[in-house]
This record gives structure tokens, sequence and C-alpha cells, in this order.
């Protein structure tokens, strides 16, 4: 059969094939050549109709081959295929903050165009935050499709609301914030000691201290059905006034200093430390225990301890007992302990060194440290066990110090030059300080909704066993108590349930931020805890970042 013996009719998006009777077969692959040949291979088939055209060209064909029929004098029509535009939905999520357009591709009927799609969005509610490139790439997709594919994708997103600020507060002398680790740079060469962090901080009376920035009004969200959200304003926090500050006679915004000494910053608000000052700790002086900051220009001998209330800045090497600060610790030299035979997380360690701030020293080995904020090590940090927020070897804005042997329970992450050693130096890396009460919190709950699983189960049996029971005044009391206490019980868990998944939430989202880092070499038997889930490097790598992709730890090249 020649490509021109078939011919179509198109009559109201229906395609017509007329068919010349001949001696030739008409089989479906056929007809489906021909319809690409004129133009409406994407139209949808109708395969009753085309199987009856089938059979009624076999029975006609048979009268051409018996010579009863003259070929192509008699044609057939059949409605075999059909045009039908591309189909257009949308979806707005339950929180009106985004909505979705799903498209099922043309069967050779008009796409939907990027201006359709939004007139109609608009028709269905959608009037907000309309994503012009999610727009066009789903519709060029569609345009493309084999017919018939349904394909989605983002059209809208709303604004999220901004919630106002509290009270915010700025120190206003640089040396009260966490310094980061960041050596003193020397203005001749621009080259740093890496055992200066520069002059001890002090301060003089009427020296300004902190300066309080007023709440913030928030910006209101806005939902892709174009109702606003209302922002709520941030909240005035009042003063938290420490020894030896005042509020400025003219200005209640602004803090100063009323005495001599260290200051340092405290939630919402500043002190100023007095300040006692040591040559060295040593037997002469015995322990140290001071209720400001406490500078010692020497070392902290071996035995020692070291307890302030404040900031402690020791210039020489620790080896002492215990530092412990209210503060931050900042040591220009090293921190010394005792080797220790195979030490884990539960090792006495000769030496240990606490801060409810940072702590900061330039290398450290078989000590313990535990701090609110990060440690930081300048060089290198060997068979040690910390409890801290981050660990940086090196400087934090590019760690290149090595970290070698230790145990580690962190709130977020270990950033460092090198992590391991060519020698059998193993590493836990424990990023579960945050989600570990999270976790415990969960279990609780989670038995408290078993408790109240089988207190409903108890119910349940006594109110079925009521409902056997004639009915009576008594009887129908006792069954409203019962179900009455039912409720209370099922509402008490599903909050219950609620509060279980809000702190799933806060686990995963803390998960998701945890991370090691090695910026140039990690080496194996480096373990790392997200939680349950555990990875463990059993080879020599180049830089590497190991962190959750998905719900599983990996280690990628960084």
């Amino acid at each position: 059969m020649s490509e021109s013996a078939i011919r179509f009719l198109e009559k109201e998006q229906q395609v017509h094939a007329v068919v010349p009777v001949a001696e030739q077969a008409l089989t479906v692959d056929v007809l489906k050549e021909h319809l690409q040949a004129a133009g409406f291979g994407r139209c949808k088939l109708v395969p009753e109709q085309i199987k009856n055209l089938l059979a009624h060209y076999e029975q006609e064909q048979q009268k051409v081959k018996e010579k009863l029929q003259a070929p192509g004098s008699k044609e057939l029509t059949y409605w075999v295929a059909e045009k039908i535009p591309a189909e257009l939905s949308f979806n707005i999520a339950e929180d009106k903050m985004s909505a979705s357009a799903h498209i099922t591709a043309a069967y050779g009927g008009e796409p939907v165009s990027a201006n359709a799609l939004v007139k109609t969005a608009q028709k269905e509610g959608i009037v907000f935050g309309f994503i012009k490139n999610n727009i066009i790439h789903l519709v060029a997709q569609a345009s493309k499709a084999e017919p018939g594919t349904k394909l989605k994708h983002v059209i809208a997103q709303g604004r999220a609301v901004t919630q106002g600020e509290n009270s915010r507060f700025e120190p206003l002398i640089p040396s009260m914030e966490s310094r980061r680790n960041r050596p003193v740079l020397n203005p001749e060469d621009k080259k740093a000691d890496l055992r200066d962090f520069g002059v001890i901080p002090s301060i003089a009376p009427g020296e300004p201290l902190m300066r309080r920035h007023p709440p913030t009004t928030g910006k209101e969200g806005m939902t892709v059905t174009g109702e606003p959200i209302p922002a709520m304003p941030g909240l005035t926090v009042e003063w938290n006034l420490g020894e030896g500050v005042g509020l400025s006679a003219e200005d209640p915004d602004l803090l100063k200093a009323t005495k001599d000494g260290l200051p340092r910053v405290i939630e919402a608000g500043a002190t100023v430390d007095d300040v006692f000052s040591v040559k060295e700790v040593d037997n002469s002086t015995g322990h140290i225990i001071f209720k400001g900051s406490v500078v010692v220009n020497g070392d902290v001998h071996e035995g020692l301890k070291v307890i302030a209330g404040g900031n402690i800045f020791v210039k020489g090497v620790v080896e002492g007992t215990l530092l412990e600060a209210g503060g931050d610790v900042t040591i220009q030299g090293a921190v010394i302990g005792h080797q220790v035979s195979n030490p884990d997380a539960g090792s006495e360690y000769s030496t240990v060194v606490k801060a409810k701030g940072d702590i900061q020293c330039n290398m450290a080995q078989y000590a313990r440290f535990g701090c609110g904020g990060n440690l930081y090590v300048n060089k290198q940090l060997v068979h040690s066990a910390v409890e801290a927020h981050s660990v940086y070897a090196g400087p934090e804005e590019k760690p290149t110090g090595k970290i070698i042997g230790g145990n580690f329970y962190l709130d977020k992450g270990v950033y460092a030059g090198s992590i391991g050693a060519l020698s059998i130096s193993s590493i836990l890396i424990r990023l579960n300080r945050l989600t570990d009460p999270i976790v415990e919190k969960q279990e609780v709950l989670r038995a408290s909704v078993t408790g109240l699983k089988h207190d409903m189960e108890g119910v349940k049996e006594k109110i079925e066993q009521f409902k056997k029971l004639e009915g009576s005044a008594a009887i129908e009391a006792r069954l409203n108590e019962l179900t009455t206490e039912f409720e209370d019980y099922r509402r008490t868990a599903t909050e219950l349930i609620a509060d279980i998944r809000k702190l799933e939430e806060q686990r995963k989202a803390l998960l998701a931020q945890a991370e090691v880092i090695a910026r140039n070499e990690l080496f194996s038997a480096v373990e790392v805890h997200f939680d349950k889930e555990i990875v463990r490097s059993r080879r020599e790598y180049g830089p590497s970042k190991i962190h959750l992709v998905g719900v599983k730890p990996e280690i990628e090249p960084l």
C-alpha cells in the first residue's frame, strides 16, 4: 500500500482515516506510519475503531482478491485517532505556601503555554509567588514529552514570614568577643606569631562596653493564595547588668564600665571582672581560685589548679591538674598531660581544661577539654578527650592543623587539615551532644504513649462490658464517664505523638548540619557517629567531608 493511498480528515478534534481497499494488507503498524507521515503521530489512537476498520478492510479485501471488486474502487472511512489537548491541574499545599502544576502531555492537541498556565492558576486562586523559570521549564518539558506523560513542578512559592528579632546586644570592644584563634599579625611583615593572641583586654571607667539595638518589627509573609501572614514583632530584652557596669545617663541603650578590669560578655549584658595577675602558678602560689579573671604570665605547673569566675589567660604552658573558667580560656602555649595507655571516652587525664565559653591553645596532648563553645588548637591535638560545640585545628577560616587520636563528643563538627595518622591511631567522633538529650526525651514520651495506649485498652474493654448491660441511668452515666476518660487519654496520646514528631524534626535538622572536614588528609580508623548511624574510614583519603547524605553518613571528596 503506497503512502498516498490513505488520507485523513480532521473533524472536531477527531481524525478519520479514508482507506481505499486494495490487495495490500492493512495493519495497525501501517496505519500508524501513515498517521505519522500525515502529522497525526502524536494523536491518541481509538483501538476499538481501528479494530473495526481492520476487520471491515479484510472483508472488502477478499472481494478484491476474488476479482469481485476493483482495487481502490471502495473507500472505508473510520475514526481512528483523536486530538486531546494537554490537561492542566493544580495542587495547593496544605499550608498554602507552595503550589504545583500538573500537566498531562497532549495527544496531538494544544499544549499548555506559560501564559495559559498562569491565567488558569489565577482562576484557581493562585495569585502570588509565581516562579517564572519553573513555569517555562514545565511547559517546555510537557510540549516535548511523550503523549500522556504526567509532569509536575512547583510553580509558586509563598513568602515566609520573617518574625521580628528581639533586642540585639553588640559588644563595642572587639576583644570582648570570642577571638576565634586568630593570631595577631605583625604590622611590618604581616606575619603571624602563632603564640600571640594579642594584648589581654582591659577597660577603664566610663568606656563604652555594649550597645543594645532595638527589636525589629519583622516582615509579613504571603501565601500563594494572596493571604498575608502577620509577623510577630520582637521583644525588648532588659539589660543584665553584671558587676562593674552601668547604663549611660544619656542613652539607656548604652552600657559603660564603672571600674577598671577585664570586660566579659554575659547573657544580655556585660560584666567587668576584677583581675588577679600572677607570674606563674607553682607550689609557691598554690591553687588560684578567683571570682574575676586570672592572668598567668608564665606556666601553670603540674598538680596546680586555676579556677576563675571570668576568663583565664595563660601565656605559658599548662601542665596543671585543672583550669576552669566561667568565660573563655586562652593558653598561648601548649597543654601537656601525662600519657594515657589506650585512652577512651572514660579515661582519666592528668590535665583538665573547662570553660563555659571557648578554649584556645597552641597545641595539646593527653588532656581533657570541656566547653560550651568551641575548642581551638592552633597546631595539633593529640590523644585528648573533648566535649565542645565544634573543634578547629588551626584558624577557623582555614583549619590546617592536625588531630591524632582521641575521643570527641560534639554538637556540630570537626575541622582540621589532617585527621588521623599513618600509624594505627583510632579516633572516635560522636556528633550527638545536642541530639542525645532529644533522643532521651523521645524515649520518655514513647514510654508515656505506650502507657496511655494500655490504659485506653483497659477503658475500652470496660466500655464494651457496660454496653452489654441493660440500660439504666447509672449505667449510662458510667458509660459517659468512661467515654470521657477514653477521649482524654486519646487526646493526651495524640499531643505526645505530635511532640515526638517535633523532636524528631529537631534531631534531623541538627544531624543535617553535623560534619567532619579534613582539608588535606583523612586517615583510616576514624569513626564518626551521627546518632545511631556510623561511618568508619578504612583507608587513606585526600581532602574529605563526612556528613549525612539522606539518612546515611558518607565520606565524600571535599
